[in-house]
C-alpha cells in the first residue's frame, strides 16, 4: 500500500461537516430585526396575579415541609 490509511475525513464537504452558513444568515437576520415584538421581560403582570402566585408557592412549600417531617419521623 502506497497510501497511509487514516480515519480523517477526506474533505470539508463530507457529510460529517454540514454547511451552517445558511443558519448563520438566518440568525443574523433574526437578530437584526430589532424590537418588532415586545420582549417577554418587558411585559408586566398585574400585582394581584404576582401575589396569588407567591401565595401558592408558599403554601406548596409548607405542605412539602410537613410531608417531609412526617415521613422522616415515621
Amino acid at each position: 500500500m502506497s497510501e497511509r490509511d487514516t480515519d480523517f475525513p477526506a474533505a470539508a464537504e463530507d457529510s460529517a461537516y454540514p454547511d451552517n452558513s445558511g443558519s448563520t444568515a438566518e440568525f443574523r437576520a433574526f437578530a437584526s430585526r430589532g424590537g418588532e415584538v415586545q420582549s417577554p421581560w418587558n411585559m408586566r403582570a398585574p400585582g394581584r396575579k404576582v401575589v396569588l402566585l407567591a401565595g401558592i408557592i408558599i403554601v406548596v412549600a409548607i405542605v412539602l415541609v410537613i410531608i417531609a417531617v412526617a415521613v422522616l419521623n415515621a
